[in-house]
């Protein structure tokens, strides 16, 4: 995030993260009708950034992920009736030092007028098998603490916390509390594939 504050205007902590290899992806329930599944367009571009500006304050990052996104790895979810872009994600490659090889899943949003629906889940399912297929060894997403609804479809889906650092334990703990989960730290990586 540009301004590394959360929702509550308070200073951020430096983003979770979480990786997966290539073991298949869970399957997701249908989406209900009138919703569609599919590759992004060029022409998605403005529904794609009205859908962003409702669940981050940040620039939309349209542009960017066009230029860094695998081969059919970059889904969204149409409200037929509207023709409105309501989710996405972007199985994409963004190098880190942790994460030299860059296979990621980024930039997972879901318009807040849309959310229940299952679009987010589709998108991040979708998204998450290219990487599976494309990035055998692992991939990573990085994510905020405040993000439980997405953090509870990672885990489903197959996403492991990665506790790289001691502060990790703590604030995986937390979550795993809010989520009604049992955490065993030992369960769980300390460092990439």
């Amino acid at each position: 995030m540009s301004d590394l504050r959360g929702p509550d205007g308070k200073p951020l902590k430096p983003q979770l993260e979480m990786i997966r290899g290539g073991e298949p992806v869970t399957s997701v329930a249908k989406l209900p009708p009138g919703y569609i599944l599919r590759q992004v367009t060029l022409d998605d571009r403005h529904s794609y950034e009205q859908t962003f500006a409702t669940a981050f304050d940040d620039p939309s990052p349209f542009g960017d992920l066009m230029k860094h996104t695998l081969p059919d790895g970059f889904f969204v979810v149409e409200h037929i009736p509207t023709g409105t872009v309501v989710a996405a994600s972007t199985a994409a490659v963004y190098e880190k030092s942790q994460h030299p090889d860059g296979h990621s899943l980024q930039w997972v949003v879901a318009h807040s007028d849309h959310r229940g629906t299952g679009a987010g889940q589709a998108t991040i399912a979708a998204a998450t098998d290219v990487l599976a297929i494309q990035a055998p060894k692992y991939s990573y997403l990085s994510t905020d603490d405040f993000r439980i609804p997405a953090i509870s479809i990672y885990l489903k889906l197959g996403w492991k916390p990665l506790l790289f650092e001691d502060s990790q334990y703590r604030r995986w703990a937390r979550i795993f509390e809010i989520l009604k989960q049992t955490f065993i730290k030992n369960d769980w990586p300390t460092k990439p594939a």
